[in-house]
């Protein structure tokens, strides 16, 4: 009973604790403009209701929308420069925000029985822990270390702590919210037949977004198209970018061939129009991988597709030799008709060689090396991103702009070490179970497996594809897969031969389960302790700056000049930057130029750190009460010839914009003229 009402009291508390963190997160990194939130804020509101009052239809109207709302931003000026997080994953943490509410309130569901399910906790609790420590790691772990969250540079490139934070939240998102899709699609699943629903919702879902790609086709290509694939004059329809959507046709259009194998009438005829789109479209994406990962997973599709019957041995071979006949002159002569020839893909696919130099050549061997340095708990989720420019600095290679590994094993491995590479291979062992046994369980002409087959070969396309790309960014392409993952393990109509046994072998599956949590919770121990030493050591702020010469400069505008020619930086709230101390006395010029600054002084708190902000030192509080150059200055013989940072707090900001209507709309804190030194105070 005790138990009982503990559990009751958590799943109660649960829903509020998330619903405070995502209010958090939504203002954080949701772009509050007004337009845009009045077209967003509808459906997260309906994914929400539609979710905590009915499960089954809160999950079907996601899997229709998630992908339809990737581009929603670019119709709103809001493109990939500006921080923000992926609409997909802001649909899906209201759709898991309505499932958590109906746990609380009305049926939680049966626990996950799944042997695949194992592999997922502890792949969670290794991903909780890495990314909370790395959090902390980029706010110099705060409120533990330092006495403030600060701006500071991370990384060769000049990201900051901010960017820094954004890339492990969203990179630890886009791994737990796609587990939690999969438990969610199973929970569903075991509730009589919902593969055809699925399906159903899927295809009209597909049909939007690629009836908006033809409108790109024909009207304009830079149509809620991002800033780089309308440069390109690639098409991305309604995905966060090109790459996306050419991975998206890859993985649906073995399941549309399903479909078509699998059912008769109105539905068969829907998914050949949408075949016939896809397969269409996917010439103009531009996105080589993916479509070279479509031949394979169509070949596989179609041998088994003959095994059971569907389609004679004959048709196999032309389709084969067509195959062939294409590859080579695609890959070996490059001949093709001039029309497909001039098509966006199939020009991007002669640059294929160069795409994988650069890949193999610095790419690969920069997630390699931080693999090799920390091999248990690699750089951190989603640090690869952010340490790559440093190890490229370090290994004398040109990125350029700082990316993923472009591999999806090779940036597991990066982020999480050789501990998450073996529990994503746990993972897809599992998967790869669950599709033998299935496939076995399905009898030959049964509908149900040549939707078992697309699926599969959809999942496979994304694996082959993932090794020259890791969408790390886009979220709907997770999505996607875990939606093929749970057609898979969903039941195709094979009853309990397949669910798991009767109830007494159900019980002993859940005391494995309290055993397995046990060791699991002690291996997540083990592994955040390990990473907490790395990130308190060498791969803490200080080493790095320290390693990297990396210049700490934060909240500090570029240099400007006023009409005396006077060299200055605006100053944010708080701001900071590195000086060495070259005499007994520093000279710290100052302006406030705050429109009411007579009745309401500005104060300006100043201090030194010299231990990368462990302790620091008051050089003293200052009030600005008019708008004119001040210059104040403190005695600092103690750290004569150290480099120290200087750091500035102000009381408060002002806008130029809002203040004055001037052309600016920066906020400000005060100027902050030219330092000097001297032997002495005047």
């Amino acid at each position: 009973m005790k138990t009982s009402l503990v559990r009751k009291i958590f799943l109660w508390v649960l829903p509020l604790a998330y619903g405070a963190a995502l209010c958090f997160f939504y203002i954080k990194y949701v772009p509050l403009i007004k337009p845009f939130q009045i077209a967003l804020v509808p459906p997260l509101v309906l994914v929400f209701i539609l979710t905590a009052l009915d499960l089954r239809r809160g999950t079907l109207f996601f899997i229709f929308l998630f992908p339809l709302i990737n581009n929603l931003p670019y119709f709103f000026g809001i493109f990939e420069f500006t921080p923000h997080a992926p609409t997909a994953l802001v649909l899906f943490l209201f759709f898991f925000f309505g499932w958590l509410v109906r746990r609380a309130f009305g049926q939680p569901g049966p626990p996950p029985t799944d042997p695949i399910f194992k592999p997922i906790l502890l792949f969670s609790g290794i991903l909780l822990a890495s990314g909370i420590i790395t959090f902390f790691r980029y706010a110099n772990f705060y409120p533990f270390r330092s006495d403030g969250l600060y701006e500071l540079t991370t990384n060769a490139f000049g990201v900051t702590a901010g960017g820094a934070i954004q890339s492990v939240i969203l990179s630890l998102l886009l791994y737990l919210s796609g587990f939690a899709f999969f438990l969610i699609l199973r929970q569903c699943g075991q509730e009589g037949n919902f593969i055809s629903k699925i399906i159903v919702t899927f295809c009209l879902g597909s049909s939007v977004s690629l009836s908006f790609g033809l409108i790109q086709h024909v009207l304009d290509v830079g149509l809620g198209n991002n800033l780089v694939s309308k440069g390109l004059g690639l098409m991305n329809a309604t995905f966060k970018d090109a790459m996306s959507f050419g991975t998206f046709l890859a993985m649906a259009i073995p399941l549309l061939v399903g479909i078509c194998l699998a059912h008769k009438g109105i539905l068969r005829i829907f998914a050949l129009l949408l075949l016939l789109v896809s397969a269409y479209l996917i010439l103009f994406t531009g996105s080589k991988s993916a479509f070279l990962s479509l031949i394979p997973s169509l070949i596989i599709f179609l041998f088994f597709a003959v095994k059971a019957g569907k389609i004679s041995p004959t048709a196999l071979l032309i389709l084969l030799l067509v195959a062939v006949l294409v590859f080579y002159a695609i890959v070996i002569e490059k001949v093709l008709p001039e029309g497909i020839a001039q098509t966006k893909t199939f020009v991007r696919l002669k640059d294929f060689g160069n795409m994988l130099a650069l890949r193999t050549g610095a790419l690969w061997k920069i997630a390699l090396s931080m693999t090799g340095d920390f091999p248990l708990t690699g750089v951190g989720v989603g640090a690869y991103i952010i340490e790559t420019s440093n190890y490229a600095a370090a290994m004398k290679l040109n990125i350029g702009i700082p990316e993923t590994a472009e591999n999806l094993l090779f940036n597991i491995g990066a982020e999480l070490g050789v501990v998450g590479v073996l529990l994503t291979l746990w993972i897809l062992w599992e998967i790869a179970k669950q599709i033998k046994k299935r496939y076995q369980a399905i009898p030959s002409r049964a509908p149900s497996k040549f939707i078992f087959l697309g699926a599969a070969a959809g999942m496979l396309a994304f694996w082959i594809n993932a090794q020259t790309h890791t969408f790390i960014g886009s979220y709907e392409i997770h999505y996607v897969y875990w939606l093929l993952v749970g057609l898979v393990f969903v039941h195709f109509d094979t009853g309990d031969e397949i669910a798991g046994g009767d109830a007494g072998e159900s019980v002993r599956k859940m005391a494995v389960g309290r055993r397995f949590r046990r060791w699991a919770a002690l291996a997540v121990l083990v592994y955040g302790g390990v990473h907490l030493w790395n990130s308190t050591h060498s791969l803490s702020l200080k080493t790095r700056t320290e390693v990297f010469s990396l210049n700490q400069d934060f909240g500090l505008s570029q240099p400007e000049k006023n009409k005396a020619e006077r060299e200055f930086r605006w100053t944010r709230r708080t701001s900071g930057m590195t000086i060495k101390i070259e005499k007994p006395v520093i000279v710290i010029p100052l302006l406030a130029s705050h429109p009411d600054i007579q009745a309401n002084p500005v104060k300006v708190k100043i201090e030194l750190t010299d231990d990368f902000f462990k302790k620091t030192k008051l050089l003293g509080e200052i009030i600005l009460r008019e708008s004119v150059w001040e210059e104040h200055a403190f005695a600092v013989p103690d750290e004569m010839n150290k480099k120290v940072i200087l750091l500035l707090k102000v009381s408060r900001t002002w806008n130029p914009l809002k203040a004055t209507g001037a052309p600016d709309s920066r906020d400000l804190g005060i100027a902050l003229g030219k330092i000097v030194f001297r032997d002495e105070r005047n």
